[in-house]
């Protein structure tokens, strides 16, 4: 399994991780490593697991079979407090009737910290999460970006060496996730703390993780580099987890090049064998049009059959010569909205497909 520890010894290890609930085994031999400072996101549907699995680690749970190690020290079988991690839940858990600076100095508080020291902890937390003005507000007079911030700045009050963070940005609206992922991002570089992510959104692991630990039926389908897992995944499912995939049935190898549909199409790495029920796969970003596609390899007569606007880009349905495909090409580039069954010739650049195995 690639880990991020660079031949270091990791900060975190989990080995051969199990978990059943009666019949059902929802954690199955889950084995990964992080490396210390490491943002590491574990991705998948709902149900997959990945949210036991984080209880798990934090000790909420206990495991079957299997080892949690951290920092060196095995805590497979510790409660949680005495485990050295802090925690943001979906719902922020945030206490209702403490003000803000009450919530974030809970933990302080629960350890015997001195008050001066404690003064400054929180005063020094709320400014790096930029709530220093509502210190003395409640809960319910913060918006949800707020509460969330709230909520970080409390479990970074102990100073953790391992940040647990459970679908944090899930109940906000779009644009203030997309916001706060990024100033999440920004601030555990700053900060350098060790943090594990679940999330079922793609976009927002692809986004801030160094590394993503991809989870399907209880088990690590794959992991690797955000960058590595959306242009070379190991199966269909992760391929189509992580965006709009075109896949098409393999119907045979021949040399250097694949059958599908009719059609035949140059393969720039082509396997040594075939895997189980294999696919060709294309991403809709990947293919050409138009003009951009005429004297290129894998040239297909097509004419558009749809067409989505998506903003910056245009979303086209092709059919003809060979499979139907998606295309998604960007705005600017085709200047308006094509018409329907206008001719439109598209190529599958041999680089950008892929031959992944079934079943996704």
């Amino acid at each position: 399994m690639p880990d991020g520890t660079g031949g270091a010894a990791p900060y975190l290890s989990v080995q051969g991780l199990g978990k059943r609930y009666g019949a059902a085994q929802v954690v199955r031999e889950v084995g990964f490593e992080v490396a210390g400072g490491e943002f590491v996101c574990i991705l998948g549907p709902s149900g997959c697991g990945k949210t036991t699995l984080l209880r798990l680690i934090a000790g909420f749970e206990q495991a079957d079979a299997g080892t949690i190690r951290q920092a060196g020290a095995e805590v497979t079988g510790l409660p949680p407090e005495r485990r050295d991690f802090g925690i943001v839940f979906q719902s922020y858990a945030l206490f209702p009737n403490r003000d803000v600076a009450g919530n974030v100095a809970f933990g302080l508080e629960s350890v015997g910290t001195p008050r001066a020291e404690r003064t400054a902890r929180v005063e020094a937390l709320l400014a790096l999460v930029g709530l220093s003005a509502h210190a003395g507000k409640y809960p319910s007079q913060l918006s949800g970006g707020q509460q969330q911030r709230v909520a970080l700045a409390r479990a970074l009050a102990l100073q953790p060496g391992l940040l647990l963070l459970d679908e944090p940005l899930s109940a906000l609206d779009a644009n203030v996730r997309a916001h706060l992922r990024d100033e999440l991002r920004a601030l555990q570089r700053r900060l350098g703390v060790t943090t594990l992510m679940v999330t079922h959104d793609q976009s927002e692991a692809l986004s801030v993780a160094d590394r993503i630990i991809v989870m399907n039926a209880g088990r690590i389908e794959q992991a690797g580099a955000p960058s590595e897992l959306y242009q070379r995944p190991a199966s269909l499912f992760v391929g189509r987890f992580l965006g709009e995939l075109n896949a098409f049935p393999l119907e045979a190898l021949e040399g250097s090049a694949a059958r599908i549909a009719g059609a035949r199409l140059l393969l720039a790495d082509p396997p040594a064998q075939l895997p189980p029920d294999p696919r060709l796969c294309i991403r809709p970003a990947a293919v050409l049009v138009g003009a951009e596609a005429q004297g290129r390899e894998n040239l297909l007569a097509m004419r558009v059959a749809g067409t989505s606007f998506l903003g910056d880009a245009v979303r086209l349905s092709l059919e003809g010569e060979g499979p139907k495909l998606l295309a998604d090409v960007p705005f600017t580039r085709l200047g308006r909205i094509p018409a329907l069954g206008e001719p439109m010739p598209a190529a599958l650049p041999a680089a950008q497909l892929m031959v992944l195995p079934g079943g996704g």
